[in-house]
């Protein structure tokens, strides 16, 4: 079992890894149409103050695999996590570990969108808001390269990332995840008490990230992930993983879902 860790990503190259196409795509222009200066004006002031100001957050854990089930895997550790859809991806692509990962856009360009928002400058916040859900998305692939980059070395290769609440994955979940990177490897991990009138389950605290009583992450734009670790080459790239996702009526998608087993090198 390997200790959690947090992996240091600067601001500026989670904006700089934010292509251009990706940030159209979540600000919902289509392939090939033309932009207007302004808009582009206002995406690249979107881009230049989160390479400035944002602080994004990275932490993960690699425990191995000790038995699965269809409907849950249950971990070296003895913890068990729930979902018939992980269990799936993780006995069709032959893994033997798991990797929960944890990113976040971090919670001042959420303040920030929200008080452009509150100033009566929606385009700004709308744009700013596109922009950290799009460093969200890099940094789980900056993740992704990080670890590749020593699973490589030991013939290894990870399967596509799968969260909670994306597809069939229940949104349930997100504590399991949560509570495993909770651990105490990691600098001041805590349980805060709920609020009034809030479920009994104490509010899980990651570094920037809250995951709050109904299962959602506090600021916007955090995630939950897990990926699974194979001994085989697999390339994962961002339309792969879209090929492998069956959350219905995605505004996002960039490859249609095709189902199909994740044993094989993924293109």
């Amino acid at each position: 079992m390997s200790a959690a860790t947090m992996l240091s990503v600067s601001a500026a190259d989670a904006a700089a890894g934010v292509t251009e196409a990706e940030f159209r795509r979540l600000l919902g222009i289509p392939r090939g149409r033309e932009v207007a200066a302004e808009i582009g004006e206002r995406a690249e002031l979107a881009r230049r103050w989160y390479a400035e100001h944002g602080r994004p957050f990275v932490a993960l854990r690699r425990m191995a695999l000790a038995s699965a089930t269809p409907e849950s895997v249950t971990l070296e550790t003895g913890e068990v996590i729930g979902g018939a859809a992980l269990a799936e991806r993780l006995r069709e692509g032959e893994a033997y570990a798991l990797v929960a990962l944890a990113v976040s856009a971090g919670p001042e360009v959420a303040a920030e969108a929200a008080r452009l928002w509150a100033d009566d400058r929606p385009d700004e916040s709308y744009f700013l808001d596109r922009f950290a859900a799009a460093v969200a998305e890099q940094l789980v692939w900056q993740a992704s390269a990080a670890l590749c980059g020593s699973a490589t070395t030991a013939g290894e290769g990870l399967l596509p990332h799968l969260s909670p609440g994306c597809g069939r994955w229940e949104i349930s979940a997100q504590r399991q995840l949560m509570a495993l990177l909770c651990a105490d490897q990691l600098p001041q991990p805590r349980a805060m008490p709920p609020a009034a009138g809030e479920d009994a389950q104490p509010l899980l605290v990651l570094g920037p990230m809250t995951l709050l009583a109904s299962g959602a992450l506090k600021p916007q734009h955090s995630l939950l992930a897990a990926l699974g670790v194979a001994r085989r080459a697999i390339v994962a790239t961002p339309e792969s993983s879209c090929r492998s996702c069956d959350l219905a009526r995605c505004r996002y998608r960039r490859a249609p879902y095709a189902r199909e087993p994740v044993s094989r090198v993924i293109e």
